[in-house]
């Protein structure tokens, strides 16, 4: 018991439990991954950090069967690299109100799809390119009661806002001009939110800092959205296009803890309601339905844990361990490993590199759209594959 000041001294450096390095993602179409909230838990009066992630994929989707008009597409490729790299940001700023009340404010990209394959790909009338993307403001305050020397409780409550976008590209076939004969049209559709979906998000805190002991649970609700925008079939028509998207409530659990002077041990789950996003539909203003895709999700779970050790002054390292189980589609199971390093730069700013190694399992998917007018169908595969994390955060304090 002698060592509690040691190491909470230890422990933290500028006010902040070191944890978390590994930059890998959580499950699904989620980019924040487990322990995205650790800055409203910092102890100094007003903390900024920006964060960027950029990852290397690396998955080939596969043909196994694909069919349009009522017939096997047999021209170009069956395999094609479908996961460009791709990049995301946060930003957030946590600021002490009162001893008892602090608050955050984040704007981030919390979804993400994006997918581009082979123009000539055997799959190309069921999809060419996928572009999604989401971005998010929101807003958490936690309050801070002590229920007896040493250990603290706070209620957690915020706001959240989000806009989407989605846009999907694919090759549509039929007899247009003149009617006898059969043309490939390129065909996108590209709708997006106007309007914000609001959520709300609710959860608790037991925390001892003398030995750097949290453990926190904060659930976020559904998120209804609106989109809207248009259809073009290049040289041939263009109209309006609507849909309407749940994304998924979630509900954290993390716990951290000291386990020795200066190493800290982290664990974490998820749980994000994927199962609820069951297909993607899209109608015109007549109200007929142009896009009826199935997706067929799975509840999704990320389990992680990590081990943090003070090196010096101004030196922390870190290494984590993740599994998250795929929701199906395109999303199987992966398994990350995680290193990581915190640099003090100075009294009020610190730099933190991780990387990530990422094994994917292989899986199948299928691809078709049931509204079809052509009847195209594309059922595909993928193998294991590693892909690759690069997570960068400059964090100021004071």
């Amino acid at each position: 018991m002698g060592n509690l000041k040691v190491w909470t001294a230890n422990l933290m450096i500028g006010g902040t439990v070191f944890c978390c390095l590994s930059p890998a993602y959580a499950g699904g179409w989620d980019t924040l991954g487990v322990g995205s909230n650790e800055l409203l838990f910092d102890n100094s009066r007003f903390a900024f950090e920006a964060t960027t992630k950029a990852v290397d994929r690396n998955v080939d989707y596969e043909v196994t069967n694909a069919d349009v008009a009522g017939r096997p597409v047999v021209g170009g490729p069956a395999k094609s690299r479908a996961t460009p790299n791709i990049w995301n940001y946060q930003f957030a700023a946590k600021f002490r109100l009162t001893d008892q009340l602090d608050c955050m404010a984040r704007t981030n990209d919390p979804y993400q799809i994006e997918e581009d394959l082979n123009q000539a790909w055997q799959g190309r009338f069921s999809l060419t390119r996928t572009s999604a993307s989401g971005k998010a403001f929101n807003g958490t305050c936690a309050y801070k009661f002590q229920i007896r020397d040493g250990h603290y409780v706070r209620a957690i409550a915020g706001a959240n806002l989000l806009y989407l976008r989605y846009r999907t590209d694919n090759l549509s076939y039929g007899a247009f001009i003149p009617p006898s004969t059969y043309v490939d049209f390129p065909t996108r559709l590209d709708v997006r939110s106007d309007d914000p979906g609001v959520g709300w998000r609710v959860g608790a805190s037991y925390e001892i800092p003398q030995y750097a002991v949290r453990a926190s649970l904060i659930y976020d609700s559904a998120i209804d959205v609106d989109l809207a925008g248009g259809t073009e079939v290049t040289g041939v028509t263009s109209f309006d296009s609507f849909a309407s998207v749940t994304m998924p409530q979630s509900l954290e659990f993390n716990r951290q803890t000291g386990i020795a002077p200066a190493r800290l041990a982290t664990f974490g789950v998820k749980w994000v309601d994927w199962s609820k996003l069951q297909d993607l539909t899209v109608q015109n203003p007549a109200g007929t339905t142009g896009v009826n895709r199935f997706l067929g999700y799975d509840d999704g779970w990320t389990v992680r844990a990590g081990l943090a050790h003070k090196v010096n002054e101004w030196l922390k390292v870190g290494s984590t361990v993740q599994w998250d189980r795929g929701i199906g589609q395109s999303y199987s199971d992966t398994y990350s490993f995680g290193v990581g390093t915190a640099i003090q730069l100075d009294k009020h700013a610190e730099l933190t590199i991780g990387t990530a190694a990422t094994y994917k399992a292989s899986g199948t998917g299928d691809l078709t759209n049931l509204a079809s007018t052509s009847g195209a169908t594309t059922q595909y595969k993928y193998g294991n594959s590693w892909n690759y994390t690069l997570q960068t955060k400059l964090k100021f304090s004071f």
